[in-house]
């Protein structure tokens, strides 16, 4: 009994001098815009946040989707004009035919223009050129959206 009342004692003093601020408050985030292409009627919002460890998630919300296809989505080195090689892949949409939400966490490396694979934090992509774009399907390589992050 007596050491349970002392481990009680315990355990609100550390989370009284541990966890007076939270943590996750202070993290950033940045959000983007993604324009319809191809007459897909397409569109949606990037949404890039920052993790403790300085790597970050993406996270890509479509205002619809293609119902029975997979949308495929990834971010480019480069501008929209000037698309670079697939920098890294975010994880795929299966459409439903409405607005879907697809999110890739712990992103802390890319391939850069010339092959080789670097390092990204959140400040890194926050001060880089890139484009993400949402392709129909893996079968169709046409764009349904498209838009910048990063610095432009």
């Amino acid at each position: 009994m007596k050491s349970a009342f002392v481990l009680g004692i315990i355990s609100s003093l550390f989370l009284m001098m541990g966890c007076s601020k939270d943590e996750s408050s202070l993290l950033r985030k940045q959000q983007y815009e993604l324009k319809s292409v191809n007459n897909s009627g397409i569109s949606g919002t990037v949404y890039v946040s920052e993790n403790l460890d300085s790597s970050f998630n993406i996270t890509i919300v479509l205002n619809s989707s293609v119902k029975d296809t997979v949308h495929v989505m990834n971010v480019y080195n480069g501008t929209e004009s000037v698309q670079g090689n697939v920098a890294f892949k975010l994880v795929d949409i299966k459409g439903t035919g409405q607005s879907v939400i697809g999110e890739t966490k712990d992103i802390g490396q890319f391939i850069a223009n010339t092959g080789t694979y670097k390092t990204l934090t959140y400040d890194a992509i926050m001060d880089y050129d890139a484009v993400v774009k949402v392709l129909y399907s893996s079968s169709k390589d046409s764009a349904i959206c498209i838009g910048k992050i990063g610095k432009f």
